[in-house]
């Protein structure tokens, strides 16, 4: 079925078109990507089929009563209601339900002496009514679903009850999607859902958003969750928007294929114009031949034009050169103890680095991959350890915050000055490369986007001529034409490079190593970003065997005090393991024991019995507060074993 259908749309801005004749449409459970580069009108054409902006003209349908929900970049829930509070609101219906039952059975049990009257019976009808419709609504998992999404987004139990007004502005980003993901809506508009995520919450959002019953139209930079989630895309490019099957790497070779072809055909036209132009040319005087060029001349003047192809990423040869090469041995990272204020945050730290690695840092927020990359770059000063440099390096830094700097100055003077000797058709040129191009050389800094300022830090980056390249978020800013450019780039470095990054796309390009940074010091893969994810899998795959070999083993064998430690672990999780068991039959034995006394209290032996039908009520109260207790209890449970 189609949810919304967007037909011959055009939208200008202060005179100058955005996209022209945009078809669009979705339907139930389709899963839609929107890509682009930055400013190419995405946000715009997500705002437009939200209903949020104007069009100029064309139409839109929509089924009636379509629930939508609409994720923005700048989005947050800013109440002083506590988290669970705003979190029960998508269920404010089966809220309502849950206290009309409960007055009912209060009722009930005040009247239960006048069961014979007609208005008891109305009252038990009513009160069957509610139950089953509360059940059909899964009314009792409610609050486990709240818990589950809220646990997923990185909250935890002491979260629930804060303000939500308390939580930074990321966090409440994180608080809007659970609020939107919780109401289930037919529709649902993700801008850039993954911003103010770390890896493993954005892994857990791409298997919530697997099996979301409704129907996605997401914009992300984030090609790996891309690829993970849709299987159609709209690509917004020059002022048009195509329609693409697949996820995001079969639209590449789709768009590509598709540019090719056009080229191709662009390029035969012109040959044939060409033949036919000098064909005129060389015989429209001839009274033999004036004749047939005239025949010609109307072949072209019928000829319909095909205008020449263009990619909406304009092509960038970017490339990272260095004068000196170093030796084989770049850094020699021993007991290293990084932190501040003499506190170390990890364990000690050992690595090797060598010539031609591209080593990706990765690990959960906060573990300090940036406090470690800064201290090999010489930012910090290492607490404890040592970092044995080889011969010859010459390192270049690059951190995300250097987007964000400020200045007056014009791009091409903020250059120049850095690099005054250098002529100013070279520094055209290396700003070309970033596609900086003719006029766009005086803009002045304080009025450019994070991204072109990102991309202005990497020319800088770049002129350095570095043999050691260490980058903080490099792709962070940059759309995804631009952050193609800059794996292209960085993939032909001949140097070293070791980088902190969440794009897992860009990570699994240009890595062929893999530090995973925890607080036991970190490991080392020796390979790309789906090298790692395997073997992490095969990790877990082992320990869980060996976990199952302990647990075999007799207790009068004689283990060491680690073994004993593990073994004690792996007996209280088993201890946990059955308890959640034990709590999962006891919550199934209330619901069901629950909906028992719903079907006895409808029955007229019961309900003509006021004593019956009184202790009966009674009893569903008793059982409502043990399942409560019980799921409450199931939850703490699950904590403990995470």
């Amino acid at each position: 079925m189609i949810l919304l259908q967007l037909n011959q749309i055009t939208k200008s801005f202060d005179g100058e078109d955005i996209f022209n004749d945009v078809n669009f449409e979705v339907k139930n459970g389709e899963r839609i990507g929107i890509v682009g580069r930055n400013g190419a009108g995405k946000s715009t054409l997500m705002k437009i089929i939200a209903g949020v902006e104007d069009y100029d003209s064309g139409h839109i349908s929509k089924v009636k009563d379509l629930k939508l929900g609409y994720l923005t970049q700048q989005m947050t829930l800013n109440t002083n209601e506590t988290v669970f509070e705003a979190m029960s609101k998508p269920f404010g219906y089966l809220m309502d339900l849950e206290k009309k039952m409960k007055a009912e059975t209060e009722w009930l049990a005040q009247h239960a002496d006048n069961y014979e009257s007609d208005d008891y019976q109305h009252h038990i009808a009513n009160y069957e009514r509610l139950s089953n419709e509360f059940e059909e609504k899964e009314g009792y998992q409610y609050q486990s679903k709240i818990k589950t999404v809220l646990h997923g987004l990185s909250f935890k139990e002491e979260d629930f009850n804060r303000p939500i007004n308390d939580f930074s502005g990321g966090q409440k980003t994180r608080l809007s999607l659970a609020q939107m993901l919780l109401n289930e809506p037919d529709l649902l508009l993700l801008d850039e859902p993954t911003n103010h995520l770390d890896m493993e919450t954005t892994e857990w959002l791409e298997n919530y958003l697997k099996f979301f019953k409704g129907a996605i139209v997401l914009i992300s930079h984030d090609r790996y969750f891309l690829d993970k989630i849709v299987n159609q895309i709209y690509d917004v490019a020059l002022g048009e928007v195509k329609h693409y099957y697949g996820n995001y790497k079969q639209f590449i070779e789709q768009r590509d294929k598709y540019y090719q072809r056009r080229l191709q055909e662009y390029e035969d036209q012109q040959a044939e114009i060409q033949r036919l132009e000098n064909y005129v040319d060389k015989n429209i005087a001839r009274a033999s031949t004036s004749g047939m060029a005239k025949s010609r001349r109307k072949m072209l003047e019928k000829i319909e034009r095909i205008d020449k192809p263009m990619l909406d990423a304009r092509s960038a040869n970017i490339q990272f050169h260095f004068s000196r090469n170093t030796g084989n041995d770049v850094f020699h990272i021993r007991d290293l103890e990084i932190g501040y204020h003499d506190s170390p945050i990890t364990e000690p730290i050992n690595l090797d680095v060598f010539k031609g690695d591209h080593i990706a840092v990765i690990g959960r927020n906060g573990i300090g991959k940036s406090t470690f990359i800064k201290t090999i770059a010489g930012k910090l000063t290492p607490l404890n350890g040592e970092i044995t440099s080889g011969a010859n390096l010459k390192i270049g830094y690059y951190d995300q915050k250097q987007a964000e700097f400020r200045s007056n100055q014009t791009i091409l003077d903020y250059v120049w000055d850095q690099y005054p000797t250098m002529p100013e058709k070279d520094i055209r040129a290396v700003l070309g490369r970033f596609l900086f191009v003719q006029e766009e050389v005086k803009k002045v800094i304080n009025d450019l986007s994070g991204g072109e300022k990102a991309r202005l830090q990497l020319a800088l980056l770049m002129l350095e001529r570095n043999n050691i390249l260490i980058l903080d978020e490099p792709t962070n800013h940059l759309d995804i034409d631009s952050k193609e450019m800059l794996e292209q780039a960085l993939a032909g470095f001949e140097g070293t490079i070791i980088f902190v990054s969440h794009d897992r796309y860009f990570i699994d390009q240009l890595a062929n190593k893999v530090f995973d940074l925890d607080s036991q010091g970190g490991n080392l893969y020796l390979g790309n970003y789906q090298y790692y994810i395997e073997k992490l899998e095969e990790k877990i795959a082992l320990q869980e065997k060996e976990a199952d070999h302990q647990t075999t083993q007799s207790s009068s064998v004689s283990q060491t005090n680690d073994y004993v430690n593990q073994k004690q672990r792996k007996k209280e999780l088993r201890q946990i393991e059955r308890q959640i068991e034990t709590y999962e039959m006891r919550i199934t034995e209330c619901e069901q024991s629950i909906h028992d006394i719903d079907q006895q209290l409808t029955q007229p032996e019961i309900f003509n019995n006021p004593q019956k039908s009184q202790d009966l009520v009674n009893q569903k109260l008793d059982i409502e507060q043990t399942l409560e207790q019980a799921m409450t209890e199931w939850e703490k449970l699950q904590d403990k074993l995470n």
